[in-house]
């Protein structure tokens, strides 16, 4: 039988400011956007007593809480964390999938018994961190994510196979990985709230109703999951986005947004070693609808000039409160050792 656990670190981006700056532990911590158009990326466990949750606008967390502590995403901070806590998980396991910064799933199945290796794992991280998280051990992911947040925060949770149904039953259907607020509104007009209503569904019905995810769903709610550890993905994407402060009606004003952020996302490819073949520019207009363009490399070509291209292809009369950039369409590893190669190569004749 498998034994896999779900590290979660606690309130991550907050944790990590109340860390650095003592005189903020116990206070209610906002991390995100700092203009009231901005979003919350993640909060203190204090701020959330007052409401106050992730994705939340910043105008709204300020009047739910407007005694709080509004800091500004310190990224490359966090980056530096979250290193620390898997060189922890790499002197347990090689086999470990990360989710974001602050998540990862462990495969301990080759330790006789993980109760200890998952109470070090959460000593080791606060000892050698200063953080906290919550962890959760049971025989598939999508148990021991359920368990990793059953109790939060500095939880720990194990959900033996016998136990698997009498956790699962009462609790509400959007705890089961893959259900999000479309899916649950979905369910709901079938009266189906908690992962027990879902039991009435055949797997023919699930299928019908939610097609490939009605299929996972099935045996998720039944405590089975066959999913594997990825010890290795490569991003599909990577970008970089930003709220205004105020809206924009400029070509300039917002291409100077938009080279900044392609320095930022040029960083990013740098740093996870990844070829991307295809950039593109999202604009989110002051009406709140969205636009995106692409452009794909042609060997040669520079990716200021692309995002040159795209910014004019777009009308800004409108207003725009959001610029993003972004790579895609990364070259597979044969690939990059060819692109590579041929650069050097052509590098070496000059």
């Amino acid at each position: 039988m498998k034994k896999i656990l779900h590290v979660d670190i606690d309130a991550f981006f907050a944790s990590v400011e109340q860390l650095d700056r003592p005189e903020y532990r116990g206070l209610p911590v906002i991390v995100g956007g700092m203009s009231n158009r901005g979003v919350v990326s993640t909060c203190s466990y204090e701020a959330r007593k007052y409401g106050v949750r992730s994705a939340m606008p910043v105008a709204l967390a300020r009047k739910k809480c407007p005694q709080g502590i509004f800091l500004p995403v310190r990224y490359e901070r966090y980056v530096e964390k979250s290193a620390e806590i898997r060189a922890i998980f790499s002197s347990f396991t090689d086999r470990y999938q990360t989710v974001g910064l602050d998540e990862a799933y462990l495969d301990v199945s080759g330790y006789e018994n993980a109760v200890p290796i998952a109470k070090e794992i959460k000593r080791r991280i606060r000892r050698e961190t200063g953080l906290t998280c919550s962890v959760g051990l049971s025989y598939n992911m999508s148990l021991a994510k359920i368990a990793s947040d059953l109790k939060k925060p500095d939880a720990f949770v194990v959900i033996r196979p016998e136990q698997s149904l009498d956790v699962l039953r009462n609790l509400p259907i959007g705890t089961l990985h893959g259900v999000g607020k479309k899916t649950q509104e979905l369910l709901a007009k079938k009266e189906i709230r908690t992962v027990e209503d879902f039991w009435r569904l055949s797997l023919e019905e699930a299928v019908n109703m939610l097609g490939k995810l009605g299929h996972a769903l099935y045996f998720r709610a039944r405590g089975e999951d066959d999913r594997e550890i990825v010890t290795e993905r490569s991003p599909k994407s990577l970008s970089r986005e930003t709220t205004l402060a105020y809206d924009l009606y400029q070509r300039d004003e917002i291409a100077s947004v938009a080279f900044s952020l392609l320095q930022e996302v040029e960083q990013d490819i740098q740093d996870e070693g990844v070829i991307p073949r295809t950039i593109t520019l999202k604009i989110k207009f002051a009406d709140f609808t969205i636009r995106s363009k692409q452009r794909k490399k042609e060997y040669g070509a520079a990716w200021r000039d692309l995002l040159e291209e795209l910014l004019d292809a777009f009308d800004y009369s409108p207003g725009v409160r959001l610029v993003g950039v972004g790579f895609s369409n990364f070259a597979s590893p044969d690939e990059e050792r060819y692109e590579q190669l041929s650069l050097f190569s052509w590098n070496m004749q000059w």
